[in-house]
C-alpha cells in the first residue's frame, strides 16, 4: 500500500519550496492579496486604457496573473511592487483574491530599487514588425486575437507593412565610437548632408561586416600617412578627403552632362 503523503497548507508548501530554492534562486515566492500590495508612487511606465482593459480581460480568462510581479519588503513589513504595477492593478480590477509574487531576499538600497524599477521597464526588446504581422495574421480565432493584446494603433500600423524586415538579432555588427569637438561635429554634419544630397537617388544597402575591417584599415592608413594619433581626427581627415573626392566626382558628372548636351 502506497504511503500517504501528509497534507500541508499552501503557506507551508511555499516555505518548503523557498527553503529548497534558497541556494540557487535569489527570490522568494509569496501568496498575497493584490490589494495588500503597495504600488509605486511614481511610475514612468504608463498604459493606455485600451491596453489596460485588455490586460484585465486576459487575467479574468486565465483566472490569475501569468507573469509574477516583483516586490521588495519595506521596513513596515509590507511589500512594495517594483515591477508589475499595472498587472497588480489589473488583477484587482479582475477580482483576483490571491496571487503569487516574487520577493527579493536581500536588502536593497533606494538606488538599487529605482534601478530595478527602471530596468524592468526599459529592457524589454523590440518587435520585428514583419514577423509580428505574420504571427498576428496567423491567428484565426477572434478571441485569441483579443487575448494577444495588440492595441488598435498597432494593428493599424501592421496593415501597411509589406516588407521582409531584417531581424537585428541575426546580424553580426561592430560599433565604432568617435568623439568630436562641437565645431568639428558641425563640419562633419555639413559634409554628411552634402553626401546625402549627392547620392539621394541611389539605392542604399547594408554593408557587409568585412566593410568595417576595410574602413578601420583606411583610418589606420590615414593616421600613418598624415601622422595623426587621434582616431576621431583621422576620421575627420578621411571625411575631408572624401569631400575632395566628392567634388571631383561632381565635376566629372557635370562635364559629362555638358558633353551629352
Amino acid at each position: 500500500m502506497a504511503e500517504k503523503i501528509p497534507e500541508v497548507s499552501t503557506k507551508d508548501a511555499l516555505v518548503i519550496l523557498n527553503e529548497r530554492l534558497a541556494s540557487t534562486f535569489p527570490f522568494a515566492l509569496e501568496l498575497v492579496a493584490p490589494s495588500d500590495l503597495k504600488l509605486l508612487e511614481k511610475n514612468a511606465r504608463y498604459m493606455k486604457a485600451e491596453q489596460f482593459q485588455n490586460l484585465v480581460e486576459n487575467i479574468k480568462k486565465d483566472g490569475n496573473l501569468s507573469q509574477l510581479p516583483f516586490c521588495y519588503r519595506e521596513e513596515d513589513g509590507k511589500l512594495r511592487v517594483l515591477s508589475g504595477n499595472h498587472r497588480v492593478r489589473a488583477a484587482i480590477a479582475a477580482g483576483v483574491e490571491q496571487t503569487l509574487v516574487l520577493v527579493a531576499r536581500e536588502e536593497k538600497t533606494q538606488d538599487e530599487r529605482l534601478a530595478i524599477q527602471l530596468s524592468h521597464n526599459a529592457i524589454t526588446g523590440q518587435d520585428d514588425l514583419a514577423i509580428l504581422k505574420g504571427l498576428w495574421e496567423s491567428i484565426q480565432d477572434v478571441q485569441s486575437k483579443l487575448y494577444a493584446g495588440l492595441d488598435s494603433e498597432t494593428i493599424k500600423s501592421l496593415e501597411g507593412i509589406k516588407f521582409a524586415a531584417i531581424a537585428e538579432q541575426r546580424l553580426q555588427y561592430k560599433i565604432a565610437n568617435f568623439m568630436f569637438l562641437p565645431e568639428e561635429l558641425e563640419d562633419l554634419d555639413a559634409l554628411l548632408k552634402e553626401t546625402a544630397i549627392a547620392f539621394a537617388a541611389d539605392t542604399v544597402y547594408l554593408a557587409n561586416l568585412k566593410t568595417y575591417d576595410a574602413f578601420f584599415d583606411l583610418v589606420v592608413r590615414v593616421k600613418k600617412r598624415c601622422q595623426i594619433k587621434n582616431s576621431a581626427a583621422a576620421f575627420l581627415k578621411l571625411m575631408e578627403l572624401a569631400q575632395i573626392g566628392l567634388e571631383q566626382l561632381m565635376k566629372v558628372e557635370i562635364a559629362g552632362g555638358e558633353k551629352n548636351t
